[in-house]
Formats: C-alpha cells, sequence, structure tokens
C-alpha cells in the first residue's frame, strides 16, 4: 500500500470513528434491510500499483451471478434517513476525494450465496463509467458486497463479498476508488407499527 493509500485508511478510519453511534438494532425484524452506501474517487492519480488488474471477485467463489432473482427493491431513502452525511461532507471537503454517489435505500435480500445483485442502475445511479452491482445476502450471516467497475479501457473493478454485522461502518478499498456502506435492519412505518400493535 503506498502513501497515499496509507492516508485514505488513516484519514477514514478517523472520520468513522467521529460519527455519532448507530440506531439500535434491535428494531423489530421485518426482513427488510436499510443499506446506504458512498462511492468516492481519489482526486489524484495513484500510483506503484496495477490498476488495471482484473478483479479477483474476492467471497464471491469465483461467481458473481448464478441467475436468481434479484431481492426487491423498496424505495430510495431521503437524506432525512441517512447516517452517513456528515463523512460524505468531510469527504468532499478534504479536497483529497471526489463523492461519486452517496444515496441509499431499503430492499430485501437473497439467500446465501446465490450472489444476485441490485444494479446501479436500479437504484437510480447514472454516474458515467461507474457500473455494477450491490449484494445483499442473509444465510448464517449477513453478506454485503460490490461488484464496481470504474472508467475504461480497462476499467477499474472493485468485487469483494463480505460478512457484515447491523449499523456497521465497512470499507471497501481499491487504489483508485473505495465504498464505505452500512446495512440496517429496517423500520415499518409508523402507521404499520401502530396496526400491528392493535391487530388493525
Amino acid at each position: 500500500m503506498n502513501s497515499s493509500r496509507y492516508a485514505l485508511a488513516a484519514s477514514l478510519t478517523l472520520a468513522l470513528a467521529l460519527l455519532p453511534r448507530p440506531i439500535d438494532a434491535a428494531a423489530a425484524a421485518t426482513g427488510l434491510y436499510q443499506v446506504e452506501m458512498i462511492i468516492f474517487q481519489s482526486e489524484a492519480a495513484p500510483g506503484g500499483e496495477d490498476l488495471s488488474a482484473t478483479a479477483e471477485g474476492r467471497g464471491f467463489n469465483g461467481q458473481l451471478e448464478h441467475g436468481a432473482t434479484p431481492p426487491a427493491l423498496l424505495r430510495m431513502l431521503d437524506s432525512s434517513e441517512m447516517q452517513l452525511g456528515g463523512l460524505a461532507a468531510r469527504l468532499r471537503s478534504g479536497h483529497s476525494w471526489r463523492v461519486l454517489v452517496h444515496t441509499g435505500w431499503i430492499q430485501g435480500a437473497t439467500d446465501w450465496p446465490q450472489h444476485a445483485g441490485l444494479k446501479l442502475e436500479d437504484l437510480g445511479i447514472a454516474v458515467p463509467g461507474l457500473t455494477g452491482s450491490v449484494y445483499v445476502e442473509h444465510g448464517q450471516y449477513l453478506h454485503l458486497g460490490f461488484d464496481l467497475h470504474l472508467g475504461t479501457d480497462p476499467p477499474w473493478s472493485l468485487s469483494e463479498l463480505r460478512k457484515v454485522k447491523f449499523n456497521e461502518k465497512n470499507y471497501f478499498d481499491h487504489p483508485g476508488f473505495g465504498v464505505i456502506a452500512i446495512v440496517s435492519p429496517a423500520r415499518l412505518p409508523k402507521a404499520t407499527e401502530s396496526g400491528a400493535r392493535t391487530g388493525g
């Protein structure tokens, strides 16, 4: 890892540590997941590493798609519902990274290990040169993953699926760009919760 990536990792570790504590993960289980992510790119071209190398697909066991049905996408989050706004603002103000995407949504999950993700275009993301999918899978453990490609000829690729915990901020690393993401249990709307309690 070169000095610029050390600086990136150190800065992100500090920024994540300064975030307020996340919401309690003991929210009522709905089978739905609230996902929020920031995708950002280094302003300076990283050096000393082969950025054109094919992504290893870490955690995907060599196959990203099994032909399974993608999970349901319920709705996008309003900015007031998201937790990473302060971190996105710090990334923007630091002049070292360019925030490409900051968004969030509520979705279902596929069973592990089907590897059927939501495509960026399904999430309304239209950043020139950025393509790929986001994966949320649930089995014995909760898994979060990304298969992202940025640029052309050849593109930079970030491809990783890992076990995560609710409300844990996760950093997915590539020399040229990265992702910070968090998964929380989605809460039922208040009207639905009230109806469930009263039986109405």
